[in-house]
């Protein structure tokens, strides 16, 4: 089930009725809602609410059935968030965990303090930043829906092995064209996706489209059974059931073995419950892809993750390479990593290579692997294939 959904009511609708189980909470966007019991047969009305307001999530937390009838008012907007979604929050004191215990304070108080006599009282939002938690409702619908229309597409960017300039793989990079928005940059979608829950379809999306690039290549040049995709994944995608079991139905679907994909994961995504992503991880090698820390030195920089976690590569951020030729910081730290990865046979990739001289120095430096516009902009799946038969 998904984790936020729209709903739309119309004046009269009722949203859930006093006695109903407690599922889940709602968010209003817009319109007014109406907070009644029924007492003797007599409506007795408690309060209003409006847009930016939370509801339905005393039962919740509680685990109580609905306390009271909730009627639109209004044509209203909302959003249905499930109570397993709320309670996995529990211990992260979010913003709508701290509206849940705000609003249930509030309507208690005012509920049995007022005067039973006077208009129904309007309560004001409780919800912390309202207004950038409905945008993420709404984001995390049109990256659903994305998905659903075709929205999303792959982009190849080939990696290179330095001694012989061949290329060896290529990394698959995630673009989003939203139908009112424009090109949507990554890192944006992709923090909502990861908060909001719909990274899994997303890291999905990327799997399967990667290897089957992947395989429309060794369809048509069978000298290319080396070549290996490299896809990245999420620290959320770790946590997932069965993950590996649907990486390996992907693989099996396109005809590849685990050695030619190779995934990503950033450093500050191995922060949690660092533990359980080192079994899941174990499963995933145990299946024979390959596994490599992006952007290794701008997170949370940590060599215990060599010692634990069963890496097959490092890629060096390009903070570090963009000023190789200048910087002696910059050079120490990727000799210090080539000279690691060359130790624990794992293998070091320089990103964000740009010039013929910063590439010359990073192979003087002994890195084998290196991507980045002075070899190729990510290009598109007829390119790549291009790309792969001859050989560059």
């Amino acid at each position: 089930m998904k984790s936020v959904t729209e709903v739309k009511l119309n004046t009269g609708d009722i949203l859930y009725r006093e006695g109903d189980p407690n599922d889940c909470a709602y968010v209003i966007e817009t319109g007014e809602i109406l907070l009644y019991n029924e007492v003797n047969g007599e409506r007795v009305e408690c309060e209003r609410r409006g847009a930016g307001s939370i509801l339905g999530e005393t039962s919740v937390l509680t685990g109580q059935p609905r306390a009271v009838t909730v009627e639109a008012i209004s044509p209203c907007i909302a959003y249905r968030i499930s109570a397993e979604d709320i309670l996995t929050r529990l211990e992260a004191l979010d913003p709508i965990l701290r509206a849940c215990f705000d609003t249930t304070v509030d309507f208690v108080t005012r509920f049995f303090g007022q005067d039973k006599e006077e208009q129904t009282p309007f309560a004001p939002s409780t919800l912390h930043n309202a207004h950038k938690l409905i945008e993420k409702f709404r984001f995390e619908l049109d990256i659903e829906k994305g998905l659903d229309q075709g929205e999303f597409s792959l982009v190849f960017q080939p990696i290179i092995e330095l001694a012989n300039n061949r290329m060896v793989g290529f990394e698959a990079l995630m673009r989003w064209c939203h139908p009112r928005l424009g090109n949507i940059p990554p890192d944006r979608f992709i923090l909502v996706a990861e908060e909001m829950g719909s990274i899994g379809r997303l890291t999905d999306y990327a799997l399967q489209q990667a290897c089957m690039v992947l395989q429309h290549i060794r369809t048509k040049s069978s000298h290319e059974s080396d070549l290996f995709a490299s896809v990245n994944i999420s620290g959320v995608d770790m946590a997932r059931d069965n993950f590996s079991e649907s990486l390996k139905q992907v693989l099996d679907k396109n005809d590849l073995d685990p050695k030619n994909l190779k995934l990503e994961l950033t450093e500050t995504a191995l922060l949690p419950n660092v533990k359980n992503t080192t079994e899941n991880f174990e499963q995933i090698r145990h299946l024979g892809c390959g596994i490599s820390i992006d952007d290794f030195g701008t997170g949370y920089s940590n060599l215990v993750y060599l010692k634990s976690l069963p890496l097959t590569a490092i890629k060096i951020d390009r903070a570090f390479t963009n000023d190789v030729r200048t910087n002696p910081f910059s050079r120490g730290i990727i000799k210090m990593l080539v000279g690691l990865g060359s130790d624990l046979n794992v293998d070091i990739v320089a990103e964000g290579l740009e010039s013929k001289e910063d590439v010359k120095v990073v192979h003087d430096l002994g890195c084998r692997f290196a991507q980045g516009y002075y070899f190729s902009a990510p290009v598109s799946e007829s390119e790549i294939i291009k790309k792969s038969m001859l050989g560059i």
